[in-house]
């Protein structure tokens, strides 16, 4: 690749930050040479965790599929089987994040904890309402008979009966 082509890609990737859409015109009027094309086009590909294959890359680049497949045969058969690995790789050394496979797998394991945890909420919940029934239940089947309890209690009339003095030799014995 030549510093030619990378100034050819700048220009475009600037024309592209200014709003102008992405074609296959716009890389051609820049001057962005096809093989540059597909290399960017599977580094972003295996990247963004897309399959990386002859096709995608050739629609990603973009570039035409017949013309691509004839000329740059060999280039394209080594970016879809080696280039994944090396982006993996340097992905892996900046630490990117966790994949959209990795994502979707914590999500779905997330709402299942989430369905079982109000399972588990919506089971305690009957369980205290049958507890709490009980003891309404109980204290309205107690509640005469506590009633009575008390009321003889506050009835009742205890005798007192005055206690004679102790000596005062008995007292060192308490």
């Amino acid at each position: 690749m030549s510093d030619a082509g990378i100034e050819a890609l700048m220009r475009a990737a600037a024309r592209v930050k200014d709003g102008e859409a992405f074609s296959s015109d716009l890389l051609v009027q820049e001057g962005v040479p096809v093989t540059l094309r597909l290399v960017l086009a599977a580094a972003a590909l295996a990247a963004s965790d897309r399959p990386v294959n002859k096709k995608s890359v050739t629609t990603t680049a973009p570039a035409a599929r017949s013309a691509t497949y004839r000329d740059h045969a060999e280039l394209l058969e080594q970016v879809t089987t080696v280039l994944p690995a090396l982006v993996q790789a340097q992905l892996d050394r900046a630490g990117s994040g966790a994949s959209v496979t990795d994502l979707a797998r914590q999500l779905q394991e997330a709402n299942r904890i989430i369905q079982k945890e109000r399972e588990l909420r919506q089971r305690a919940e009957l369980e205290r309402d049958h507890v709490a029934s009980y003891a309404r239940e109980l204290h309205w089947k107690l509640k005469d008979e506590y009633d009575t309890i008390i009321r003889e209690k506050s009835e009742k009339v205890r005798h007192l009966r005055p206690v004679a003095e102790r000596p005062a030799s008995d007292t060192s014995r308490d």
